[in-house]
């Protein structure tokens, strides 16, 4: 069935072979500056052909490696017509002895280099920067877990950059490193409140990018400030505040949620305020959730270096969560991250990286009836889908 909607989709022998030459060329670019650490005695396969198989593998539904072997095994005469593979298929120990050490920095710079061509930058990007556990990776309950930190661009639909880090608190130091990795000029970086750090703010802005920080106990005086400042605002009905607000309102499966966001320039009184790199505004964000008639209510506070706009700031606060729920839910469902026991060595890391370039491709299909699931399995099942999504993958101008 997923084979048939795939040739009526046009893709002609001559389209199919093109893809695959764009693909095989950019990333064999990619890979011609890497180092292999296998040693030279040792080298059957290229490291080009290693990569292509592993990508292909993932994109087409592989959660492990031994999914990679056996995706490499079951389309053994495809691969046959685009790499070198004379000598039959790698077996699981050559897939896992490179995964285990090929350096991790590598495979970001090479995740970099092709997510740089995916897709068109936003007049203003909105990026959400945020950290996810893999809980599966650790050895012993007792060891910390790894954690990624991702930068995911809410206009563009793609991570544009991760990071490891040894433990969540960790996620301080590494996310000033990764905001110098990627391309943030022009864009608003929302970051949740754990990078909520006077260093984050500078390193921001000295990128030239924006920042909506959320801010709690973590800062607890700019926290007790900001949160007195709008309790005093409210009781007097904001009379002789300068500010501006934004309403939202959704209902839907016996839910109704209103979000209520306040910003205010008034800033003068904020005893911590020369503290903060270029900060212009203060804002709470306010929600209402009613369900089977109980309703619940919440406030979250942010410093922003954007003007006070409150229609602008709720979209940049909402465009936030999609780091949990077109990122961080989709690998942990989609790509069954949670349930890796991948351990040894750089396994893990790498493993994590290449997942995230998976599916920043595979978000590029526009094909809005297959699921990221579906896609997957119809990647893994027709071979003409799959070289589809591997010319999406080698786009290298607009």
């Amino acid at each position: 069935m997923c084979a048939k909607s795939v040739k009526n989709e046009s893709y002609s022998d001559e389209s199919r072979e093109l893809d695959l030459e764009n693909f095989k060329s950019r990333l064999a670019d990619i890979t011609q500056s890497m180092k292999d650490p296998r040693v030279h005695d040792n080298q059957t396969y290229s490291l080009f052909s290693l990569v292509a198989i592993i990508f292909c593998a993932i994109v087409g539904g592989a959660n492990s490696i031994s999914g990679i072997h056996r995706y490499a095994t079951s389309k053994k005469k495809w691969l046959m017509m685009w790499l070198d593979l004379e000598k039959g298929v790698p077996t699981y120990d050559t897939f896992w002895w490179l995964l285990v050490r090929l350096n991790p920095a590598q495979t970001e710079e090479l995740f970099r280099q092709w997510t740089s061509t995916l897709s068109k930058k936003e007049v203003e990007d909105m990026i959400a920067i945020d950290g996810k556990r893999l809980r599966g990776a650790s050895k012993k309950q007792s060891e910390s877990l790894l954690h990624m930190v991702s930068a995911w661009s809410s206009c563009r639909g793609i991570i544009l950059g991760q990071l490891k880090t040894e433990t969540k608190s960790n996620e301080i130091t590494a996310i000033p490193e990764l905001i110098d990795s990627i391309d943030v000029k022009g864009a608003v970086i929302s970051v949740d409140a754990m990078g909520c750090q006077k260093a984050i703010a500078k390193k921001i802005i000295e990128n030239g990018a924006d920042y909506l920080l959320m801010v709690k106990d973590n800062q607890p005086l700019l926290h007790d400030e900001i949160q007195n400042f709008f309790e005093q605002a409210e009781n007097v009905k904001f009379e002789r505040v300068s500010y501006d607000t934004f309403f939202t309102e959704e209902k839907g499966h016996g839910r109704n949620e209103r979000r209520e966001l306040y910003v205010s320039d008034n800033i003068d009184w904020l005893p911590m305020k020369d503290d903060w790199t270029r900060l212009k505004c203060v804002v709470m964000l306010k929600r209402f959730r009613t369900l089977n008639d109980v309703t619940s209510e919440e406030s979250r506070y942010y410093i922003t270096s954007l003007p006070p706009v409150g229609e602008r700031i709720a979209k940049v606060a909402r465009s936030h969560w999609g780091i949990e729920n077109k990122v961080h839910w989709i690998l942990d469902v989609g790509f069954q991250e949670d349930l890796s026991q991948i351990s040894t060595g750089h396994a893990a890391e790498n493993f994590s990286i290449l997942k995230r370039l998976s599916l920043n491709v595979i978000r590029l299909d526009p094909d809005k009836k297959k699921s990221l699931i579906g896609k997957r399995q119809c990647a893994g099942w027709d071979d003409d889908y799959m070289s589809h999504l591997l010319g999406l993958a080698a786009i290298k101008k607009f």
